[in-house]
This record gives structure tokens, sequence and C-alpha cells, in this order.
């Protein structure tokens, strides 16, 4: 057994060693996903952390309020869990596997919203520029008879200097049931070092928004798909 006990805490060793821990931190005028107003055009404090290991795999957190309106059942919180492998399978080409799940609490303590939406995604990245494809395998954020949503991401992160960076991005939501629903959202901007932090600055947007699209995103009269422009601070540790 103290031989067993002895190879144990070696071999845990052996693996932290072989794996990075981060956190990161930060604030944003809007917590826009997908295009979408998250917080009723409300700042945001949101923060995580992210497990890598050595042989690809990783694991990570990441949290946010929201408003309680959007999600009724929910007392405004999200819980991202995430995890996926990531290898290098040419030069420069890097393939990206995983799953992402979006959790609520709600107020009776429990976790079990109907909001709750589960994904698997497969992503490539060359350098700055990624493409990423998720699909629900579940309802999409509560909509009935949704299993199977896609959304479809293309992502430009171009350094133009050691503290300046151009930051581009598309999306395609994809319905599955309900095609009238379908959009596309779009984000240009830059994110800048300064004294550790990062400071970001983006115009986000959204196209082909239906009728049937703008009045299941509008919320109290207000419109939560309208194009602004958002300013973050963040920091990584």
């Amino acid at each position: 057994m103290k031989k067993f006990l002895i190879a144990a805490v070696l071999l845990a060793a052996a693996t932290a060693s072989q794996a990075q821990v981060t956190g990161n931190v930060s604030v944003t005028t809007d917590y826009r996903f997908r295009g979408i107003s998250q917080t009723q055009k409300g700042s945001a404090l949101q923060g995580g952390f992210d497990y890598a290991h050595k042989s690809g795999v990783y694991a990570g957190n990441w949290n946010s309020n929201v408003s309680s309106a959007s999600y009724t059942d929910s007392v405004g919180l999200e819980h991202d869990l995430y995890g996926g492998f990531k290898k290098q399978i040419a030069k420069g080409l890097e393939l990206d596997v995983g799953t992402y799940n979006y959790i609520y609490n709600r107020q009776d303590g429990n976790f079990n919203s109907r909001s709750n939406t589960h994904e698997l995604y497969v992503g490539l990245a060359s350098g700055p520029v990624s493409v990423k494809a998720s699909q629900s395998i579940g309802d999409y954020f509560g909509l009935a008879n949704s299993s199977g949503t896609r959304y479809l991401e293309a992502n430009l992160n171009h350094p133009l200097s050691k503290t300046l960076a151009l930051n581009a991005h598309v999306g395609r939501t994809m319905h599955a049931n309900h095609s009238n629903l379908n959009y596309t959202d779009y984000r240009v901007g830059g994110t800048v070092q300064v004294a550790g932090l990062g400071v970001g600055v983006h115009y986000v947007g959204n196209t082909q928004f239906g009728s049937g699209t703008k009045a299941a995103n509008t919320l109290n009269g207000m419109q939560l798909y309208k194009e602004a422009v958002l300013v973050s601070v963040s920091k990584s540790f």
C-alpha cells in the first residue's frame, strides 16, 4: 500500500508538471452572445479558469451575470463548463474538438433550467484564423423542438504589434426546425495591452434578421439585437 501511495503521488506530480492552470476576469459594457445582449444592454462582470495539459486535453469554467428577465427561471447567473482536445494535425493546422455547456442558476437553487444548452463542436485554426462548427444536443436555450441547432463561425485575431491586435468575427445561427429564426452576427474591433490589462473596443451587429427573430429578441421594448460599440477590460493570471 505504501508503494502504491508513493507511486500515486509521483504520478500526480508528473501530471501536474505537464499542465497549466490560468484564470481570467473582465468587465464589459454589454454581454453579447452571438450578437444578442444577455444583460439588457447592461454591464457584466465575467471570469473563469482554464486547465490545459501537455497532451492537448483541456477543461474550463466561465461565468457571467445575465438578465433574469431574459432567463426567467434563473437568478441571473450563467455558468459555462467546457472541455476538449487540441492537436496539431498538419504543420500550422490545429484541430479542436469538445463540448460546451451553458448552465443557469434557478431561483430554487437547482441548475436544471430549461435554458440549459449543451453543444458539441469541432474547429480548425491556422495562425490568426480559426473556424468552428457547434451543434446542440438538446433544445437550444429553451426553444422547443430545436435540438440540432448549429452555429458556424470564423474568427480573426491578428497581432498588429506586441500590444495591439485586430479582432474580427462572423457567425451564423441556424435553428433546427425554426429556420425563420436564423440570422448572422458579426464583430470587429481591436484589443490593446495597457499596464497588464487587455482593453477592447468592438462594434457588434446582426444581419438577415427576420421579423420573428426581432420579436423574439425584444424585451420590454428594448431591441437586444441592435448594433452597439462594446468596451471591455480584462486581466489574465
